[in-house]
């Protein structure tokens, strides 16, 4: 619909055609057993931004019909990285039935607060000649940034206060997204303008070729794999995770 550079196909091409590395190799080393939800998200991207580069250069497809398609996209990625944190946080606590099934329950209160903050919003939404379900879909996206961002310090704080390894695949998974929802939420509070907002979604799609970079480095590179806290910190992890047990049980 609109001519790009060559910087531009470049950035839109390049992430995702390394997306279809990281499938086949998760694919080939079956770590769809482990990480089912990211495999799903990985391939989506692959598939969705396929579609929008083809939709993007026919002629038979209008500015219209291309954000409809756009939109759609936007918040089925949105469910699925929402998913790929609560993977993440259940991969981290495997060892941890009880802390694995907290986190479970606190990722099911927050996507059912989510889903209504932007509902409400969406409904309430100022009569500005767009459609009312995308400013849901905004809100939604960058209250799943703000949590993405913060998954990071996270699981900095696990990593050091307990001793989680940060070589494995796992965290690859978790820098990556903490850092591409940090750079979009960003970019999102700043841009105003048409201008400004093509400016900004080349640093936004310059930041998920990183990301999708940092991906592979961790698939590709050996990892130490995950173990067990030898020497447990005064707050005995194993202590708070039988507790949690205990009370998830009453």
């Amino acid at each position: 619909m609109y001519p790009h550079s060559f910087l531009w196909h470049y950035l839109w091409i390049a992430p995702h055609a390394l997306q279809i590395i990281i499938a086949i190799v998760m694919i080939r080393r079956r770590l769809f057993r482990e990480f089912p939800v990211f495999l799903n998200y990985t391939i989506f991207q692959i598939v969705q931004e396929g579609t929008l580069f083809v939709l993007d250069h026919s002629p038979a497809v209008s500015g219209y019909q291309y954000l409809c398609v756009y939109w759609v996209g936007l918040a089925i990625s949105i469910a699925l990285r929402f998913a790929v944190i609560s993977e993440i946080f259940s991969s981290v606590f495997t060892n941890y039935p009880g802390l694995k099934e907290l986190s479970h329950v606190l990722f099911r209160w927050a996507t059912v607060v989510l889903l209504l903050i932007a509902i409400v919003v969406a409904v309430h939404a100022p009569a500005d000649g767009s459609v009312p379900i995308v400013s849901g879909i905004h809100v939604l996206d960058r209250a799943v940034a703000v949590m993405q961002s913060g998954l990071l310090l996270l699981l900095v704080g696990f990593s050091s206060y307990f001793g989680l390894s940060w070589r494995s695949f796992t965290y690859g998974i978790a820098i990556g997204l903490a850092i591409f929802s940090s750079v979009d939420l960003a970019t999102e509070a700043i841009r105003t303008g048409p201008v400004a907002g093509y400016v900004f979604d080349f640093v936004t799609m310059a930041t998920y070729h990183c990301c999708v970079m940092i991906w592979l480095v961790y698939l590709l590179v050996p990892e130490t794999g995950k173990r067990q806290v030898k020497e447990l910190p005064e707050s005995n992890l194993e202590q708070w995770n039988a507790e949690l047990q205990r009370l998830l049980l009453q």
